[in-house]
């Protein structure tokens, strides 16, 4: 080997040098412990985020998919397949540094199953590691007044007409009484054996409607029971499909006595997913 003294390197020809090495890209704000509530046509998602003061974030893409694709994709990239529901990247909702992250997704379809899960956006549009995924259906849900037996036209209630009804109409899914100062709610089929036949269990006392968003039931059912405000119950409809209600009020006397009750009635024939 030769070595030559006091001479200056030889030039470099061509262009002049560029840093080639692309600094690591660094997932710091990957999605986390996303929540789903299912709405009638909606789902309200809410995710955690957890990033450094400097980091920079263009927002969020979320996935509202037909089949379930974490196990596969859940630190890579998405297939091709998997778009974002959303075209523009989400920034974000209008609340800052809370750590999380809320949106709401309309005009969804009942009875369907939805494969939710978010990522991050990175202003190189770079995307993080997928959140949770979490799996949920659409399905109607609201409020209603049930009088008590042929007390008024509202003394029955059709679940899959979301309507009232008369207590002795053939669409009839329930029926309200009071009996030695009991309130209950019955199987229409008691009043007239040609009317509609429900089944009821009690779920107790419960803090909303959304508790027990699914279960497996493993008692009888009744075909009446003693109900109290603040309870939940599940009923299973003639046409074998679930709704859930909870009694919100008891108010008034005698004939004029009145429920105030929240229900959520699941589409799908069969399934206890709420």
């Amino acid at each position: 080997m030769i070595f030559i003294a006091g001479c200056a390197p030889p030039k470099r020809m061509g262009p002049p040098i560029i840093e080639e090495i692309e600094a690591e890209f660094k997932d710091v704000c990957p999605p986390h412990n996303l929540t789903v509530k299912p709405g009638d046509g909606s789902l309200h998602l809410r995710w955690e985020i957890d990033c450094p003061e400097s980091t920079l974030l263009s927002g969020y893409y979320i996935y509202v998919l037909d089949k379930p694709i974490y196990d596969e994709y859940h630190s890579s990239d998405p297939p091709s397949s998997a778009r974002p529901y959303n075209d523009a990247v989400y920034p974000g909702d209008t609340v800052a540094d809370r750590g999380f992250e809320t949106i709401t997704i309309s005009d969804l379809d009942n009875g369907v199953d939805y494969y939710l899960s978010v990522r991050t956006v990175y202003p190189d549009r770079k995307i993080s590691a997928s959140s949770n995924e979490i799996g949920v259906i659409c399905r109607p849900e609201g409020q209603f007044e049930l009088a008590f037996r042929y007390a008024a036209l509202n003394d029955g209630f059709s679940f899959a007409r979301a309507a009232s009804v008369r207590a002795d109409g053939t669409a009839n899914d329930l029926v309200f009484y009071n009996k030695d100062n009991i309130d209950f709610i019955e199987c229409p089929s008691r009043l007239n054996g040609f009317l509609r036949k429900t089944e009821i269990y009690s779920l107790g006392k419960t803090k909303d409607i959304y508790q027990y968003p699914k279960f497996t039931i493993d008692i009888p059912p009744e075909d009446k029971l003693p109900i109290f405000e603040g309870e939940s119950y599940l009923i299973r409809t003639a046409d074998g499909n679930y709704a859930k209600i909870r009694i919100e009020k008891i108010s008034g006397s005698g004939k004029e006595r009145i429920l105030k009750i929240r229900y959520i009635y699941q589409t799908l024939k069969g399934v206890i997913r709420f």
